[in-house]
């Protein structure tokens, strides 16, 4: 066994390994410079925007991507003219010719300096006898700059062409300007918009509509460390901005992506207020380890860890992310492929979802105050039955199973049926109107050394339960300051509070949307003295032990407490022309708390006298990254920019957690833990992981239109095993500019195309921390009349564990038609994970049970197709945005066995893992109708079930043999999986109206209805009103319900529903006002609606849902999930 290079020889030869490539490459860079031409430097490519910056600003800006010197005399220079300069990879004499010419300057190269001088003219003060002798010496022009829709334009540039004599648009587009005569020339400019020249001629008043400049190619797209323009883009990367972001109200950002990207399932686990979000890009690669993206937050990869523990069987599904203000988001990058991902190395393998947030920009100050209020409701409220329905049904059930009636004939019970009438709803005693409310103000600015975003956010969101609330605080600093022309300095810091007092989300039991879904409308809210109804019905009703859901929500407490501090300080230090070194640190801490409570009037604490508990975590992870980039273009054919870098991460999570019995006072609840005479043995526990990490990208660029990227990543994760604690992850791509080929050139209607090829390795270090070591467990035990602590073997350890490896082919083009009008981006491909992480099992002469080792494989392939639009262009706008994907996953390779089972603690519903099925299918007997009577049960033979009768539920001879065996008899009987999921966002304007529709869905998946299993297995908890209707009597037969009885319907397709749906996610009509003010630079006021229409086949709250959205093997389970709102919001923005 070879023996391990330790961390810090790895560094220093690292060290020293970039220390000789510096060096190359400064004294290439050198020689090239020496034998430089004048014309060589006029060739030179630049890429910057300015906007409304001096022209000592942008002449900066080109010396520092050239290495050459300006030299003039500062009197003759204009330097206070304020102008808007765009320039992509354009060479240096297009845009001298573009920013001093204008000027009546000229330029001339001298050796490495570039000269300026003013043009001579002549000297227009002299008399002339010409007839424009008697014209003004000065003309003044005024007018209105607007967009094509109609929308006034701030911060517009207008220059007299050929002088230095300008002014800027207000707040409502509007300028004045001195002109010396009708032949002066106004140059209007601005950043996105294509600049424009009119003639003044005899015009007092010039109104200007400039044009949407149509170049999306020249777009910065954020990558990982580093950014990138969209034509030189080899990866597969979807952008959102800001605007889709606010499209609709949502507590984290992980919401917003939901049908906006191909490629990317997002899945509400829960519809609870600050509730976890499902996301999966382009499939799951895993079965045992996570299956969710990385997301790094302006710069930081961060984690989502388990939130503090709580008593009682409470399960929530808390979205850490929501800590987040998704106000303060600037983009979101989510990148798909290995060339994308790779620069992530072991965390790269699910994706990476990179989020930008707002920063201060050079210009004019800016006061952003942002408000919108909603209500919502449930979307729809399930058919039950009455309590007449469910207690006739109770009758019925003991007639079919041989026993006398008990509604109407039993003291205990003297009501027949038709006396309970409708009974307690208990959907509207738990249910209700629940309002929302955001607040946002961010004060932004600077000047050219010093720039500033501040901003602070209150969210408060009640649940559509009763008592389920969500708040979150958060406040934001963002700086960036120019020491100097060579160093940069800059911090990021957000602090956040959420307080969410939650509610338990899993089962029927005590979960309130379970037990209010199957408790009997019977059974009322309060008893005859007025105390909360604690049983189901009554002593002897023979209803189901469920708890009362209102009494559980007002006497009891489940309070999540969450702070987090995310921030980082970075440095950028210019070493020479093109070479930037970079050093950053980090730190984010959350910790979170919670307190739950139950009171004696619940049912879980009726018998324990109170049950209360306090949990506690703190996570604290540090960063360090260090990298350097070279950029560098060495003439028109060739261009290349190089990073480098070292990062280091470390976490560490600290745990603990007490409960309680049996309290003397429930006034402060969990707060007073020390009056409970029953103190349960406390926990706690310790947990550290580190990652050291050594990353390198090269891009090249061969005539603008051939560009190659190679990436690798080494990682080094004490996750896992001794013998494999370093990976090395590398990619690489190829993209083809093919429009920009010579035989194209003459294609009009062909804006852009390019191909993208790509393959890499990506890893996934989602386990355990400690999966690779062998591990200890403590235990007491008496002997004899003494009790001692043990300690024992508990697991066996690995040390030859590594990660899961997913190996990723992409191909895909990008096409722009028509100016760019209609673009369309569309990818293959196929991802093969090996190396599964898989606990196999081990000897019983072991003493172990399994061990967890790397054996199996599997893959995802699918297709993405994403189409953009714009159908009209003029004062009226409509544009499209829609995206399509599908996905297929297959496992390949088992360990010992091409199959093996999966049982769902919550629902005994079993999935399987199989050779050749997608993974965590659904698994059981296949229904096949109901047996309509006795006699077609003796003529069956051995195809009905002992016990079958006229009624029971009747299922296939799946392996043919004649007779079923209900352990054998299986098969893979639906899959939680989609085959397509897609969006699909219209959005027209007309002047300052604009309209937003968004529809979003999915298709081709099916759904495990745990909730039907609950209700019509035994009429104990209340069914639907259509199995009322539907189910097999004897005067009634009916072949798709079975008859009222105890029958066993689980792990069977009976319970298997379509889970495609179509919704429309969001309308949104806004509209900017026209203010007067100069004080109030805009403002606009919207409504929107929120899951206004859902088409979908599926009996439950919503068919968007995913129970277990923790684990790979059981997704698509309903296991009474919190259901989903439907919201209308009323807002707006206003801009000072």
């Amino acid at each position: 066994m070879k023996k391990p290079v330790p961390v810090q020889t790895l560094f220093h030869l690292m060290k020293l390994s970039l220390l000789q490539a510096l060096l190359v490459v400064i004294f290439a860079g050198a020689s090239l410079a020496n034998d430089a031409t004048a014309q060589e430097l006029l060739n030179k490519r630049v890429t910057f925007r300015l906007e409304n910056q001096g022209l000592r600003k942008v002449l900066k800006e080109i010396e520092s991507q050239t290495n050459i010197r300006f030299a003039f005399r500062p009197r003759e220079i204009p330097f206070d003219l304020k102008i808007t300069v765009v320039a992509t990879n354009e060479s240096l004499g297009e845009v001298l010719d573009k920013v001093v010419k204008p000027l009546r300057l000229r330029y001339e190269v001298v050796g490495r300096q570039i000269v300026l001088s003013p043009v001579a003219v002549p000297d227009e003060t002299q008399p002339s006898f010409q007839a424009e002798a008697i014209v003004p010496a000065d003309q003044t022009v005024s007018g209105t700059i607007s967009d094509e829709m109609g929308q006034a334009l701030p911060g517009v540039s207008i220059v007299v062409k050929g002088t230095n004599r300008g002014t800027t648009s207000d707040g409502d587009g509007k300028f004045r300007l001195l002109v010396q005569d009708g032949r002066s020339v106004l140059i209007f400019s601005y950043v996105g918009y294509e600049p424009q020249e009119v003639t003044v001629g005899n015009q007092a008043t010039i109104n200007i509509a400039l044009k949407a400049d149509n170049k999306s190619l020249n777009e910065v797209v954020v990558i990982g460390y580093g950014a990138v323009k969209k034509r030189d883009l080899t990866g597969s990367v979807a952008s959102i901005g800001s605007t889709e972001l606010k499209a609709q109200p949502v507590t984290s950002f992980n919401q917003a992506l939901q049908g906006r990207v191909s490629g990317v399932q997002v899945t509400n686990s829960s519809n609870a207020p600050g509730g976890g979000v499902t996301i999966r890009i382009r499939g799951g690669n895993s079965i045992s380890a996570s299956n969710d993206p990385l997301y790094v937050i302006d710069g930081f990869p961060v984690t989502n860890p388990t939130t503090a523990q709580g008593a009682g069987g409470s399960v929530g599904f808390p979205n850490v992310l929501a800590t987040i203000n998704p106000s303060d988001i600037e983009s979101i990058e989510v990148l798909k492929d290995a060339s994308a991902t790779a620069i992530y190395g072991s965390r790269g393998a699910n994706g990476v979802v990179l989020v930008t947030t707002r920063r201060g920009k050079e210009g004019q100050s800016s006061v952003d105050f942002e408000a919108y209020y909603g209500v919502s409701n449930i979307i729809k409220m399930l058919d039950l039955a009455t309590a007449e329905e469910q207690t006739a049904l109770k009758n019925e059930q003991l007639r079919n199973l041989g026993f006398a009636e008990r509604y109407g004939y039993t003291p205990a019970y003297p009501k027949k049926p038709a006396e309970y009438g409708v009974g307690t709803n208990w959907q509207k005693e738990i249910y209700r109107a629940a309002p929302m409310q955001n607040y946002q103000l961010s004060f932004s600015g600077g000047t050219d050394k010093l720039r500033y975003l501040v901003s602070t956010n209150y969210f408060n969101q009640d649940g559509i339960i009763i008592a389920n609330n969500y708040k979150r605080y958060t406040g934001r600093i963002n700086l960036d300051a120019n020491v100097n022309d060579r160093l940069k300095i800059g911090t990021t810091l957000t602090v956040s509070r959420s307080v969410n007092n939650g509610v338990n989300e899993s089962g029927y039991g005590g979960s309130p949307v379970g037990s209010a879904r199957t408790i009997s409308p019977a059974s009322p809210v309060y008893d005859a003295s007025g105390n909360w109804q604690l049983l189901n019905v009554g002593p002897g009703s023979g209803m189901a032990s469920i708890a009362n859901p209102v009494a559980l929500l007002r006497t009891s407490t489940n309070i999540l407490y969450s702070d987090r501090v995310l921030g980082s300080l970075f440095g950028d230090y210019k070493v020479l022309t093109g070479l930037t070194a970079r050093v950053s640190v980090g730190v984010d801490l959350l910790n979170t708390r919670r307190n739950v409570f139950f009171t004696p009037q619940t049912l879980v604490a009726n018998t324990v006298n109170g049950y209360g508990s306090n949990g506690t975590s703190s996570n604290v992870n540090l960063l360090n990254e260090n990298t350097l980039t070279y950029a560098r273009t060495l003439n028109a054919s060739h261009a290349f920019d190089v990073l480098a870098g070292i990062t280091f991460q470390s976490n560490r999570e600290e745990r603990t957690y007490q409960e309680a019995q049996n309290f003397a006072n429930y006034t402060l609840g969990a707060n007073s833990l020390a009056q409970a005479s029953v103190l349960i043995a406390p926990t706690n526990s310790v947990q550290k992981w580190g990652l050291n990490s050594y990353l390198g990208r090269v891009n090249y660029r061969f005539k603008d239109r051939y560009l190659f990227t190679l990436t690798g990543r080494v990682d080094g994760s004490s996750r896992f095993g001794l013998n494999n604690k370093y990976g090395f992850f590398p990619s690489g791509a190829f993209a083809w500019r093919v429009s920009d080929e010579p035989f194209l050139k003459n294609v009009q209607a062909l804006s852009d195309l390019k191909f993208r090829l790509s393959y890499g390795i990506t890893g996934n270090d989602g386990i355990g921390l400690y999966n690779s070591l062998s591990a200890y467990v403590t235990s007491r035990t008496v002997f004899g009349d003494t009790e001692v602590l043990t300690t024992q073997a508990g697991r066996i350890g690995n040390p030859d564990l590594r990660w899961e490896k997913t190996a990723q082919f992409d191909v895909g083009f990008d096409l722009g038609l028509l100016n760019n009008r209609i673009q369309l981006t569309a990818d293959y491909y196929q991802k093969t994970t090996s190396d599964l992480l898989l606990a196999i099992d081990l000897p019983a002469t072991t003493g172990f049970t399994t061990v967890t080792r790397n054996i199996g494989s599997l893959e995802n392939k699918g297709f993405e197709l994403g189409i953009t639009s714009v159908n009209i262009d003029g004062k009226f706008k409509w544009t499209t945005n829609g995206n399509i994907s599908t996905n297929r996953n297959k496992v390949l390779r088992l360990a010992d066995a091409d199959q093996y089972l999966v049982t769902d603690g919550g629902t005994s519903m079993q999935t399987i893992v199989k050779v050749g099925e997608a993974v965590g299918s659904f698994y059981g007997r296949v229904f096949d109708g109901v047996w309509q009577s006795n006699e077609a049960v003796k003529a069956a033979g051995g195809l009905a079930q002992t016990g079958d009768v006229g009624g029971a539920p009747r299922y296939k001879d799946v392996n043919g043999d004649g007779v079923f065996n209900n352990a054998t008899d299986r098969a893979v009987i639906g899959n939680g999986l989609p085959k397509f999921i897609f969006g699909l966002t219209n959005t027209f304007s007309y002047k300052g109206l604009d309209l937003a529709i968004f529809l979003q869905g999915v298709q081709g998946n099916q759904l495990y209805n745990q909730t039907r299993n609950i209700t019509e297995t035994d009429p104990g908890a209340t069914p639907l009103k259509s199995f009322i209707n539907d189910h097999w009597q004897t005067e009634k037969p009916s072949n798709n319900r079975p008859s009222a009885r105890q029958w066993s319907i689980f792990n069977s397709s009976y319970l298997i529903e379509d889970g495609s749906f179509l919704r429309l996610k969001n309308i949104s009509l806004g509209y900017r006002l026209p203010l007067k003010t100069k004080a109030i630079r805009a403002a606009r006021v919207y409504v929107s609606g929120q899951n206004l229409l859902t088409v979908s086949k599926y009996s439950g709250y919503d068919p968007e849902v995913n129970s277990n959205f923790t684990s790979n093997t059981t997704y698509g389970i309903d296991n009474f999930a919190y259901p989903p709102a439907r919201t209308f919001t009323i807002g707006g923005t206003i801009t000072f």
